[in-house]
């Protein structure tokens, strides 16, 4: 992935740094306002390219890699990939007698997943 033609993901011995670097280009370009779409799939498509490679040389930065594509289809994608965003009822239009039924509901189903 490229920004200004400088590589993005380097290969530096703290992953924590060149993480968050790599998060933080994807958040610049996001804001760029000189962008059309045409670049914005071109840039989209060589990051994508780019995280796959670095998940074919260390397959231990996987989560890295998951939660960077995340990052950039949430950002760029006119229809959000969590397909529950605009889904269910806002809890602020439920009156207090529905309120109460769903808290109910909900700590029965996490009950049985607490370990005693």
């Amino acid at each position: 992935m490229y920004n200004n033609g400088q590589k993005l993901m380097n290969e530096s011995n703290n992953c924590d740094t060149s993480e968050f670097e790599y998060y933080s280009n994807i958040i610049e370009f996001f804001q760029n306002p000189n962008v059309n779409k045409e670049t914005i799939e071109i840039w989209k498509n060589k990051s994508f390219i780019e995280l796959m490679k670095v998940l074919e040389r260390k397959t231990s930065r996987k989560e890295f890699v998951k939660n960077a594509i995340l990052l950039i289809l949430s950002l760029f994608e006119e229809h959000p990939p969590d397909i529950y965003t605009s889904r269910g009822t806002n809890v602020n239009s439920l009156d207090h007698i529905e309120k109460k039924s769903y808290i109910s509901l909900l700590k029965t189903e996490f009950a049985d997943e607490i370990p005693n």
